[in-house]
């Protein structure tokens, strides 16, 4: 009799470890993707450059990231991709291919 208790103790430790592990995973999961969007959310638009906001402005069909503070121009990768398509791969436009690799 006290084999059989022994095996139902194991049984149910094993599967309360299971759940206890399946729910830590649900728990690091959602954190992790909290914690990624509080990041998104405190860095969306600012510049890397002093912080304050930026703002689109479209540059020959070009949507480029402009500081309001500091006026520097950020591009996006699909943007650079954009410029290099269209003004060739010469000059300037080349060096920043060889970047985007």
């Amino acid at each position: 009799m006290d084999q059989k208790i022994a095996k139902e103790d194991e049984f149910f430790h094993q599967h309360n470890q299971k759940l206890i592990e399946e729910r830590r995973k649900k728990i690091d999961a959602k954190r992790a993707e909290e914690d990624k969007e509080l990041r998104k959310n405190t860095h969306w638009m600012k510049c890397p450059k002093c912080g304050h906001d930026m703002e689109e402005v479209n540059i020959e069909n070009i949507l480029v990231d402009k500081c309001t503070e500091c006026e520097g121009l950020f591009f996006d990768r699909d943007e650079v991709d954009t410029l290099i398509e269209v003004r060739g791969k010469t000059g300037f436009m080349g060096s920043l291919s060889k970047i985007f690799k």
